[in-house]
């Protein structure tokens, strides 16, 4: 009887320690929920919303970022420009936003990330291309307010019309003196740091992107990239983030000129670029990061073995993620239950290591 009676109180004590654990899970970070939380006013229909370049909900998404930043005690630089949409041809206008934690030497580095979205017509709500990758950056902004002034300073730069040809980041470089771009130490795009299968951070191409045909000081320079691909080491677990292999258009570690960092690496900048995507992918184009998870739901027949199409000429959806109707939160997180809020605290983890020190990752970056 009494070998009875213990048994059923162990039996009872483990049912009530695993209830309070299901029931209580571990206290989510600061920075990430204040993530979640700019990331829901950004990009769902109860927030924002799709933010198409030169939309009055660009605009809405403009005026938040700023007003956000203003919050956090920041001055902030509202600077608008002028464009033909390379989709429309049509005349149109948008904004960066910029604002600057000061360092003590006058020179920093770009903190940068796109604010607009892109295929609206297919359902697209751009919560991971590239809601996210602002909110993150907001969320750094928050914690980099709150640091006592190092050497080196950041500049955080909210880009417009990213969508419609990188336009707000080239308006950003042409519209600086060659001084001011001295004053640049580097350059880190966030751009779909979300969503997909892996992380990646990559450094520009080795071969000089277009560079709207001016080369001249084109850099490559894999510094800074080996720099926050070392911190991200130490600060998440083993292969959180990753170099991809090289492949035939893209060599280890680097990345296509379709982002915002494309301007600076063609002003002479080292950039390191963070994106979420799976390379391993024979996608439509090859493997090229396009096609972005393996997930079954977003293939029409998904071959594991060759990590492609099972058919490629009757493939509908290539694993895609971008610019397609399965941008939007509620789908994501259906498709990979708390993978958005993982990936969230695991870039804000590397963010937080690398500007709470910031002054000797640049000079670990500077004396490579």
């Amino acid at each position: 009887m009494v070998l009875l009676i213990r048994t059923l109180y162990l039996a009872l004590l483990a049912t009530v320690l695993f209830t309070a654990k299901a029931q209580d899970p571990a206290p989510l970070d600061p920075l990430t929920r204040e993530a979640e939380v700019y990331l829901q006013q950004l990009a769902t229909e109860k927030g924002i919303g799709i933010r198409q370049a030169g939309t009055e909900a660009e605009v809405r998404a403009a005026d938040f970022i700023q007003n956000t930043l203003e919050g956090l005690g920041y001055v902030v630089k509202r600077q608008s420009f002028d464009y033909i949409n390379s989709l429309t041809k049509e005349p149109q206008t948008s904004q960066n936003i910029i604002a600057q934690k000061v360092g003590a030497s006058g020179r920093n580095i770009i903190l940068g990330a796109h604010y607009d979205s892109t295929s609206a017509e297919l359902g697209s709500f751009g919560a991971v291309d590239n809601g996210a990758s602002i909110a993150v950056m907001l969320a750094t902004a928050k914690l980099v307010a709150g640091l006592e002034q190092q050497e080196y300073g950041v500049t955080f730069v909210a880009f417009g019309a990213e969508e419609v040809g990188l336009i707000g980041s080239y308006k950003f470089v042409q519209q600086i003196s060659v001084a001011q771009l001295d004053t640049y130490l580097g350059m880190i795009n966030l751009d779909s740091i979300v969503g997909s299968d892996n992380l990646y951070i990559h450094s520009a191409h080795s071969s000089p992107y277009d560079c709207k045909g001016n080369t001249k000081r084109y850099m490559f320079d894999t510094s800074l990239r080996d720099q926050l691909f070392k911190v991200a080491n130490s600060v998440t677990q083993k292969n959180t983030f990753e170099i991809h292999s090289g492949y035939d258009s893209y060599p280890k570690g680097e990345t296509g000129g379709w982002s915002d960092h494309t301007p600076f690496a063609c002003a002479g900048l080292p950039i390191g670029n963070f994106e979420s995507t799976n390379f391993a992918i024979n996608g439509q184009s090859g493997k090229d990061g396009f096609s972005q998870s393996t997930h079954s739901s977003l293939w029409t027949c998904f071959d594991k073995k060759n990590m492609s199409a099972c058919d490629r000429e009757s493939e509908k959806k290539w694993g895609k993620i971008w610019h397609t109707k399965n941008d939007q939160l509620d789908i994501l997180e259906s498709l990979f239950p708390g993978r958005i809020r993982q990936q969230i605290s695991d870039n804000l983890s590397v963010f937080r290591a690398f500007f709470t020190q910031l002054d000797r990752h640049i000079e670990a970056m500077i004396n490579k």
